[in-house]
């Protein structure tokens, strides 16, 4: 059986879910996270007008941390 795919109730793909900085856990619950400083990137696409998907950067560069 494959990992990817329907049958394991969750697909496990690299451009699905959330995604995060550093490949830390995601934590829905922000009062339970104990730190000082946070990162967090604002996909923002109307900065832009003939580069469309610079929306994409944010996830990009969390894809991207190890």
């Amino acid at each position: 059986m494959s990992t990817h795919g329907y049958e394991s109730g969750r697909l496990n793909l690299p451009f699905v879910g959330i995604c995060t900085f550093g490949k830390f856990p995601y934590e829905e619950n922000w009062d339970a996270i104990n730190a000082d400083v946070a990162v967090m990137g604002a996909p923002f696409d109307f900065g832009t007008q003939w580069r469309a998907g610079a929306r994409g950067g944010p996830r990009g560069i969390r894809e991207a941390s190890t």
